[in-house]
């Protein structure tokens, strides 16, 4: 198991005990093909995945399975050098946040709201990442079919990894 498996299993775990995911599983690839190849072999019925590339070259990956009576979202990101991130300008004006919000607060909220627009679907089709708006801490609604929908998220740090979960009730 891996570092980042290991870092990443107490929260994980901490998830199952809360009802939020029933379970999960991680994978790993030498390559995006030999990944995508080993995640598509377990597929969750109800659930939510994420992969990213790390810096060492190896592609990480995370399905977890949404708890019964429940809608689960994942998302995996990793705080590299990027231009969005090094003029956070437009990014934080897109999302609502400050113009003072440093590209860790931004790389947490994009993750929080990537998760919560994968536990919206199937319906998320064409939903934005900007329609979200986060509503304290942990929280997020979007107006959908006349009403709020309201999404709980939680996330970890792991070095320069963040994971992020989003739930609701279906």
């Amino acid at each position: 198991m891996s570092d980042h498996q290991n870092a990443f299993r107490a929260f994980l775990n901490r998830a199952e005990d809360d009802g939020w995911i029933s379970s999960y599983k991680w994978f790993e690839g030498e390559s995006f093909v030999l990944l995508r190849e080993e995640m598509n072999s377990h597929v969750y019925e109800i659930g939510s995945r994420s992969h990213k590339k790390a810096t060492n070259g190896t592609w990480l990956g995370l399905a977890v399975e949404a708890d019964y009576g429940t809608a689960i979202g994942v998302d995996l990101e990793l705080l590299i050098e990027r231009p969005i991130l090094n003029d956070p300008t437009w990014l934080s004006q897109r999302l609502g946040l400050s113009r003072h919000t440093t590209p860790k607060e931004i790389l947490e909220d994009w993750s929080c709201r990537e998760a919560a627009f994968k536990c919206l679907a199937p319906h998320n089709k064409g939903r934005y990442l900007s329609q979200f708006r986060k509503e304290g801490p942990g929280k997020y609604a979007i107006f959908m079919n006349g009403e709020d929908r309201y999404i709980q998220t939680k996330t970890l740090w792991w070095e320069k990894w963040v994971l992020a979960l989003a739930w609701r009730l279906t």
